[in-house]
């Protein structure tokens, strides 16, 4: 039996038929999430979900929808919440994300089966530790149903003294943009490119050191990084902030279109919401919840800069062009973004 099942491992590792190895990757969130109970989804409460995802529709005006927008609410459990980002993922180009390059052929030739195990990770990650895709800004998913990851959603709601309806009102607000944002392959590509950016700054520091194994015979990617006790010289945190940075600046651009979108929700309750600060996470997620949140301000800054200076892009337009998306440093200083996009504020 066991052999068995060590054949059937096997055979999903080398499953390489494209660039990603979805099987593999769904696997891995649904083991993730093997311990979590499914919850009594169709409580009464449910039929609110459905109503308030009406009321957004209709007052989502029609020159502003697209193909991508949702057009029904489903109630999820975490693991299915899981599988359906993976499957809201797939119309990506993974091609280019290129893992361990220069490592033996062995390595090389499991790419597609690499990227589906960190793609669920990610999965099973977000599925365990956040209420949606708002929480750390990822602007990428396209589907035509709004997930409620309904544990993680109820009991961020739960946190605010505030009415119940009007909370759950505004996240799912959030969702229904972030959705109706994933027109845009810009934020993605852009994400991608700050990734083999830290990537390639990482491996020129490591480049000259020796590893304490052979890399011919790890199993585990995780030894590679286990094995270099020399990699905690390196600031880190400096090269994943050219990730954290963007991703508090689509945080940002989901508030504020969500803001405009709904005028009977207080813009405060949306703030309140989404503030990472208030998040009630001492787990895995809190270390990534800080360092984005040190951006909002400056995201913030950014597009209310946009608006006083009357620029001639808006935010529709930045996020679908990958070159217009602010760096670090632009968010700092907006000025230096006018300059760079032949745009200066009028």
């Amino acid at each position: 039996m066991s052999d068995d099942l060590f054949s059937q491992l096997f055979n999903l590792f080398n499953n390489d038929d494209g660039d990603v190895n979805w099987q593999l990757a769904e696997q891995i969130n649904n083991h993730i999430n093997k311990d979590i109970e499914e919850d009594r989804l169709l409580s009464n409460s449910d039929l609110n979900y459905q109503e308030i995802f009406r009321v957004i529709e209709l007052s989502q005006e029609s020159s502003t929808k697209n193909e991508y927008t949702p057009l029904e609410v489903s109630i999820m459990d975490s693991k299915k919440y899981g599988n359906w980002f993976l499957n809201s993922i797939k119309h990506f180009d993974f091609s280019e994300l290129k893992m361990f390059e220069g490592l033996p052929a062995g390595i090389g030739g499991a790419q597609s089966s690499l990227i589906g195990m960190q793609l669920g990770n990610i999965a099973g990650f977000l599925s365990k530790n956040t209420w949606g895709l708002s929480h750390y800004g990822i602007v990428l998913p396209r589907n035509s149903a709004l997930a409620i990851n309904k544990n993680n959603f109820d009991l961020r709601i739960s946190q605010f003294s505030i009415d119940e309806k009007e909370a759950t009102i505004a996240l799912m607000l959030l969702e229904y943009i972030t959705l109706t944002l994933g027109e845009h392959t810009a934020p993605f590509d852009y994400l991608i490119k700050q990734m083999k950016k830290s990537n390639e700054e990482l491996l020129a520091n490591i480049k000259d050191i020796e590893p304490n194994f052979d890399p011919s015979n790890f199993s585990n990617p995780q030894d590679l990084m286990n094995n270099i006790p020399e990699l905690n010289n390196f600031d880190i945190d400096s090269m994943l902030d050219v990730i954290f940075a963007p991703l508090s600046f689509y945080r940002s651009v989901i508030k504020h279109s969500a803001k405009k979108l709904i005028d009977f929700i207080e813009p405060s309750v949306i703030d309140l919401v989404m503030d990472l600060g208030l998040v009630a996470n001492q787990g895995p997620g809190s270390d990534f919840e800080l360092k984005i949140s040190k951006y909002d301000e400056r995201s913030d800054s950014f597009i209310s800069f946009l608006e006083d200076s009357k620029n001639e892009l808006g935010l529709n337009e930045i996020i679908s062009d990958m070159n217009l998306i602010p760096s670090v440093h632009e968010l700092e200083d907006p000025i230096s973004w006018a300059a760079r996009t032949s745009l200066p504020p009028i």
